[in-house]
């Protein structure tokens, strides 16, 4: 068996998977799809191939087995084009064609097999489906969808995005608003608000879970830690201790085995005695949350790559 990783040059995580993978003795090709100008990936009727620099190659003709990292489309370079700003056309569609190439390989490969993670999951899943079949396992924050008028009224409310949090050259993060100075008609999902608590993220590793919580001091105002990544003095993470663990655990493993996912990142705010379910992301990172237990040890990498091998 062969592994091929889909991802980027700056994927921390693909790097202690690859370092463990050696460990094992086991074969893998990683492809950094950032760096594509530097690989060969080939297609015909019959197969696939990619070759690294180092004429190192994958094909679709051996034992192979995926596993879905980070394949940014949009980190791809072009730094061999002398003026990449009158390429603009060229470069979109560049990216168009490798997008449509990684999901082939994606595609011809889960006709044999399943993948531990796949990226169909997070169009199979989307936000407001997770929602509806989370209710029947956590208490979730009510909400509502609408274009034109408000039909329900939160005594405080959030707004956050359904998809990409990309809006120009911002990130939208959860954001307190004021329903009756929403700009209308807009697509608006809002959400009751809690201004207190705690934000607790859990990792789910094939009916493994592991349960943590975030210091951050969320406020009336500051709602979402998400605004100090990569900032100094970020909050700090550390496991979640709570009296209803393993309920909650096995909660999770309940609703992940419904959602039919090997593995997630689930997130959650605890308010005193209640733990409200967020979303689940289905190819969540989790890398930062290894050094809380031992920078050595790689908990959660360990774990993540003896799942994907035994699947």
């Amino acid at each position: 068996m062969q592994i091929l990783i889909l991802t980027n040059s700056h994927d921390g995580t693909a790097n202690i998977i690859q370092d463990i993978l050696t460990k094992k003795k086991q074969k893998f090709f990683r492809w950094n799809v950032d760096l594509w100008q530097k690989y060969e990936i080939y297609f015909d009727q019959d197969h696939f191939f990619i070759k690294d620099p180092l004429n190192n190659s994958v094909s679709s003709k051996s034992n192979l087995k995926i596993l879905w990292r980070k394949p940014f489309i949009d980190l791809m370079e072009f730094k061999f084009l002398k003026d990449e700003e009158n390429n603009k056309s060229d470069i979109k569609y560049a990216k168009s064609e490798m997008k449509a190439i990684i999901h082939s390989i994606m595609a011809c490969t889960r006709d044999k097999k399943r993948h531990f993670i796949d990226p169909i999951d997070e169009h199979r899943l989307p936000k407001l489906k997770q929602l509806n079949i989370a209710k029947n396992y956590f208490k979730i924050l009510s909400y509502e969808f609408s274009i034109l008028e408000k039909k329900i009224s939160f005594k405080q409310s959030i707004t956050k995005p359904l998809n990409s949090a990309e809006v120009g050259n911002k990130t939208l993060f959860t954001t307190k608003v004021n329903q009756d100075e929403l700009s209308r008609p807009y697509p608006w999902f809002i959400q009751d608000a809690v201004t207190e608590g705690r934000d607790v993220t859990c990792v789910y590793i094939k009916g493994e879970v592991f349960f943590y919580y975030c210091e951050y001091k969320r406020g009336s105002e500051n709602i979402d830690w998400r605004t100090e990544i990569n900032r100094e003095n970020q909050s700090k993470w550390w496991p979640l201790d709570n009296k209803n663990l393993e309920e909650m655990k096995k909660k999770v493993c309940q609703l992940m085995n419904e959602l039919d996912l090997n593995y997630g990142r689930l997130d959650f705010i605890e308010n005193k005695e209640n733990l409200y379910f967020l979303e689940v992301n289905p190819n969540g990172q989790f890398g930062w949350l290894d050094f809380i237990h031992d920078d050595k040890k790689f908990i959660l990498h360990n774990k993540f790559v003896d799942a994907f091998l035994e699947e």
